[in-house]
C-alpha cells in the first residue's frame, strides 16, 4: 500500500497519534507525515504511507494555508493558549481600520521571530526542551513569507484572520507580534489547516472515518504518488531503460523525448518522472545536457518494475 492519505486531525490529539493509528491498520508499510499540527490545533495532516514516505522532499508544499483566532489583551510565554500570561491589556476599544493597518506589516517577506516552544533548534537542541527547562533563549528572526492575509471578523478579544504563507512561518508567532503592534498583547487561541501546496482539507477523512474503515478506507483513499507529483512532468522510458535506472544507471535518450513544456524551455529541466504502463510511479530522474541529447540520471526509485 503505497500513496498519500490527507485526514482532518481533530484538536486534542497529536500528530504522532494519528500515525500510530494509520500504521497499525496497514502494517507493514511505514507511515509518517509531512509537517506536525500542535495538539491544538486542527485541519489537514498530510500522512505518507509506504512508499510515500520517499515523495517527502518533492512534493510541492510550498504554501500552506489557515484559519488563525487570535485573542487580544493576553500574551503568554508559549503565544497560545496554553502558555502562562505574561502580558495583558485591554482590546475592547480596538477598531478593524486599526488592525487592519497592522496586518498590512505582515504581508510579503517578513522577519519572524520563532516562539520559544517550538521545534527550532539552538545548538541542536529544540527551542521547547530549552524553555520547559527556563531558558529562553535570544532568537534571531527568520525569513518567511506571507502571501495572503486576511481580517475575517473581529468580535473582542477574537480575531479571526485566513493565512496564506510559506512554510517555516508560525502563526502563534503572528498573533504575538499583532497583539505587540496594538500594544494590548496577544496570542493564538485556535488555528486550523485548511491547505496545504495543493492538498485541501476538502479532500480529507476524519481520523474516525479511518479507525472505522480501517485498510479497505485507507486504500480506497489514497492519493497516488504520481498524482500527488503531478506539478513533475512524466518521460516516456522504455523497458530496457527503466531497467538500467532502476540499478542506478544513467541512460541517454533523444531531447525531444523531453515533455514539449521541458524541450520548449530555455532553462534546464529540474526533476521528470518515469510511470508504469498503469501509471504508478516508477522513478524520479534528473535530465542532464549530454551532447543534443539528454541524459536521464537516477534520483529516486519508488517501486520495482515488472513487464
Amino acid at each position: 500500500m503505497h500513496g498519500i492519505l490527507l485526514i482532518d486531525k481533530p484538536e486534542g490529539v497529536t500528530s504522532s497519534h494519528v500515525v500510530r493509528v494509520v500504521k497499525k491498520l496497514v502494517r507493514p508499510a511505514k507511515v509518517g507525515h509531512t509537517g506536525t499540527l500542535d495538539p491544538a490545533a486542527s485541519g489537514l495532516l498530510v500522512i505518507l504511507v509506504g512508499a510515500g514516505a520517499r515523495a517527502l522532499d518533492y512534493l510541492d508544499e510550498a504554501k500552506k494555508e489557515y484559519l488563525p483566532t487570535v485573542l487580544l489583551g493576553e500574551e503568554t510565554d508559549t503565544d497560545d493558549r496554553e502558555g502562562r500570561v505574561m502580558r495583558s491589556g485591554d482590546p475592547s476599544g480596538i477598531s478593524s481600520e486599526q488592525i487592519e493597518e497592522v496586518l498590512k506589516r505582515y504581508r510579503g517577506v517578513i522577519d519572524q521571530v520563532p516562539p520559544h516552544f517550538s521545534a527550532v533548534k539552538k545548538e541542536g537542541v529544540p527551542l521547547y526542551k530549552l524553555a520547559r527547562s527556563g531558558t529562553l533563549v535570544d532568537l534571531p528572526p527568520r525569513k518567511v513569507e506571507i502571501f495572503s492575509l486576511t481580517l475575517l471578523d473581529w468580535k473582542p478579544p477574537l480575531l479571526d484572520l485566513h493565512m496564506v504563507c510559506s512554510k517555516g512561518t508560525y502563526a502563534r508567532a503572528l498573533a504575538r507580534d499583532i497583539g505587540r503592534d496594538l500594544n494590548v498583547g496577544g496570542r493564538l487561541e485556535r488555528l486550523r489547516r485548511t491547505a496545504s501546496g495543493s492538498f485541501r482539507v476538502e479532500a480529507s477523512v476524519t481520523l474516525a472515518d479511518v479507525s472505522e474503515g480501517g485498510a479497505e478506507l485507507i486504500r480506497q483513499r489514497l492519493i497516488s504518488l504520481s498524482d500527488a507529483l503531478s506539478h513533475i512532468p512524466t518521460i516516456r522510458a522504455l523497458v530496457p531503460e527503466i531497467k538500467r535506472l532502476m540499478r542506478g544507471s544513467s541512460v541517454v535518450a533523444p531531447r525531444s523525448r523531453l515533455p514539449l513544456t521541458e524541450a520548449n524551455s530555455q532553462q534546464s529541466p529540474n526533476l521528470l518522472k518515469v510511470v508504469s504502463p498503469d501509471g504508478s510511479l516508477l522513478i524520479l530522474v534528473r535530465p542532464l545536457p549530454a551532447r543534443g541529447e539528454v541524459s536521464l540520471q537516477t534520483v529516486r526509485v519508488f517501486q520495482t518494475y515488472q513487464q
